[in-house]
């Protein structure tokens, strides 16, 4: 089930959460806000047992360098 929460991270559009945590469980969004702690209160009452995926929402200035 791990995978299939990255894969919807992947495949959703989370625009409307820029800048939030978001936490992802049995293939879709439970919780989210500006607090991390938060979230993952909230998606481990939604979910408990299972670790569900967290992830920050990148602000839309935000950019991302690779280095080889």
């Amino acid at each position: 089930m791990k995978q299939d929460n990255y894969e919807l991270f992947l495949e959703t559009d989370v625009s409307e959460y820029i800048g939030e945590w978001i936490a992802i469980c049995d293939g879709k969004i439970i919780s989210h806000g500006k607090k991390v702690k938060e979230v993952l209160a909230e998606a481990n009452n939604k979910c408990p047992g299972k670790k569900p995926l967290i992830a920050r929402i990148p602000e839309k200035e935000t950019m991302i360098f690779f280095i080889k």
